[in-house]
């Protein structure tokens, strides 16, 4: 009886530890930027995509939200970061990413110009 009872026991705790790992793979990446190194708990970061090298003197900012991967609002092209600093001529573009937990999500084009 005892023999059933351990098997028992032993293929409880594998299904749970299964289920664990099945759960934790499935909503990793519930909201999430898509740049970048990705972060299973916690992402913030600032990634270059373009640069001339030329003195920048204004900055704008445009950014898209995601909730828990189901809702994704927002306007994060470099036409919105554009409009938004003011600039007529673009001399960078950086990407901010952060999330947490894969509850939230934020993706934001940085412009940089004058």
């Amino acid at each position: 009886m005892n023999q059933k009872l351990r098997l028992a026991t032993s293929h409880s705790l594998w299904f749970r530890i299964l289920s664990l790992v099945t759960f934790t793979f499935i909503v990793q990446n519930c909201a999430s930027s898509g740049f970048g190194t990705q972060g299973l708990l916690y992402e913030n970061q600032r990634i270059s995509l373009m640069e001339t090298g030329n003195l920048a003197t204004k900055e704008g900012f445009a950014c898209a939200k995601s909730y828990l991967g189901l809702i994704s609002i927002g306007d994060a092209s470099v036409e919105g970061a554009q409009k938004q600093g003011n600039l007529k001529e673009i001399t960078s573009i950086e990407l901010e990413t952060y999330n947490f937990l894969g509850i939230y999500a934020k993706l934001c084009t940085v412009t940089k110009g004058n």
